[in-house]
């Protein structure tokens, strides 16, 4: 599915599902720099669910809790990481980040990880003994 095709489908859909004009959920989106998000994580967003991406959206536009939404990106993200440089399985991937020193870190809103990028957090979570207790 292409970019554009992705990103008409999110907005018609999401119209159905709040029972609006497509052209109202696309101001909304374009307002709340949604379609932006849509466009800079295409690769991410593409394979959701239209169930989590309808949920997805009323956070987003809401602007409730957006970190977790950008959080649940990003340890994918690191995840994959996981998976690609230490040949794990999902499951020993998650493991190796929801486990790690680092993740009740993640978990604090106030330490800004979850703007970071995943190559960071990767050599965060890899090198996370050392780490705790530093400056981040």
């Amino acid at each position: 599915m292409s970019e554009l095709s992705f990103k008409t489908y999110c907005i018609e859909n999401y119209a159905e599902y709040k029972n609006l004009p497509s052209s109202l959920v696309f101001k909304e989106f374009e307002e709340s720099h949604l379609l932006e998000h849509l466009t800079n994580d295409y690769e991410d967003l593409h394979g959701m669910g239209k169930e989590y991406l309808m949920d997805y959206f009323d956070k987003w536009i809401l602007k409730t809790d957006t970190h977790h939404l950008v959080k649940t990106l990003l340890i994918t993200q690191v995840a994959e990481l996981f998976m690609k440089n230490k040949g794990l399985s999902e499951d020993e991937a998650l493991r190796s980040i929801y486990e790690s020193p680092i993740a009740p870190l993640l978990e604090d809103d106030s330490m800004g990880l979850y703007g970071q990028s995943a190559l960071y957090l990767y050599s965060l979570i890899e090198n996370g003994n050392e780490l705790v207790g530093q400056n981040l």
